[in-house]
């Protein structure tokens, strides 16, 4: 029987990753260490430089292990810890870099409002009445390619796709709560932050590619279905004090959940193996692959949700969620 390397190479990863997640959050690992796991990624290009000295030869997959182990605890630390994969260059500059001219316009009873940012900072409020607006800066001045109408605004980064580094930009958009809007948010490369207070949400997408997002929704009007994935990256979540259903896909991340007290919560997690969460330290009840807190079905507020986790870490009420949204 023969063995793809390959594979070999990434379930060695995957089991890296799921161990160190779990060393981190039963204190095996302590967490100032694991937030200092950046330091390792030398040893990923030791592997790589071995994968090429020993092509060929015998002893070759040894470059692969290391790459395999050393970015498998990169990210299981990081992920375990909950913090954001930095992207340095994608912080958005505020300070220094060039505005680009304010955008606005005005939205119909119902409408889309879809964002597509790319390496950068996105702040996401909301306002009264029908009009929503932009502003913000960039690298070096470009503005965003806007496509507007009464009933569908969409907002993307002008550059050519996430690996754009030279356009890194900071937008500030204001969302407005008069309208119901069904509003899809991606960014890659970056930080934001969604405070979606007032608004009236027909349903909420975000996904969040390498990075850190913060969803505040304590005090939306109303909220329909809502979608969070992260990949490599990090979220934090305040969920509001009514019903809401929705789906978390989390791969090599983590996402921190803030539940408002006397809200019940359901979280059915498929079994995923490599995955950890803390639900039951915060008093959650286990019924096969799914989680409640006791009295679930008599609650006034009601949060059912369903993750699906892979390399990654779910977590209720952080230290994350003493700080505003």
């Amino acid at each position: 029987m023969r063995f793809d390397r390959r594979l070999v190479g990434f379930g060695l990863f995957l089991v890296t990753v799921g161990v160190v997640m779990v060393a981190v959050r039963q204190g095996l690992i302590p967490v100032d260490a694991a937030r200092r796991a950046l330091v390792l990624w030398p040893l990923v290009l030791i592997g790589l430089g071995l994968s090429l000295i020993l092509s060929g030869r015998p002893g070759a997959w040894v470059g692969g292990l290391v790459v395999a182990i050393s970015f498998g605890t990169i990210v299981g630390a990081i992920a375990g810890t909950g913090a954001s994969f930095p992207i340095g260059l994608c912080t958005g500059n505020r300070d220094h870099g060039t505005a680009f001219a304010e955008v606005s316009g005005d939205l119909a009873a119902t409408a889309t409002v879809s964002i597509e940012q790319d390496c950068g900072d996105l702040q996401l409020g909301t306002g009264p009445g029908t009009r929503w607006t932009l502003n913000g800066v960039s690298s070096d001045g470009r503005s965003p390619a806007i496509s507007a109408s009464s009933d569908e605004v969409r907002i993307t980064s002008p550059g050519g796709g996430p690996f754009d580094l030279g356009g890194s930009t900071a937008w500030d958009l204001i969302l407005p709560t008069a309208p119901t809007v069904a509003l899809a948010v991606q960014a890659n490369a970056g930080d934001a932050r969604l405070n979606l207070a007032g608004a009236n949400l027909a349903s909420l997408s975000v996904q969040r590619n390498a990075g850190s997002v913060a969803i505040d929704l304590r005090e939306t009007a109303a909220v329909g279905p809502f979608d969070l994935e992260v990949n490599a990256g990090s979220a934090t979540v305040w969920l509001p004090s009514r019903s809401l259903s929705g789906n978390l896909t989390v791969n090599a991340g983590s996402v921190a959940l803030c539940l408002p007290t006397g809200d019940g919560l359901r979280v059915s997690t498929g079994g995923n193996v490599a995955a950890s969460n803390d639900f039951e330290a915060h008093g959650l009840v286990r019924s096969g692959d799914t989680w409640e807190t006791p009295g679930f079905d008599s609650a006034t507020a009601r949060i059912d949700l369903t993750a699906d986790a892979n390399a990654a870490s779910l977590s209720l009420d952080p230290a994350a969620c003493t700080t505003a949204g």
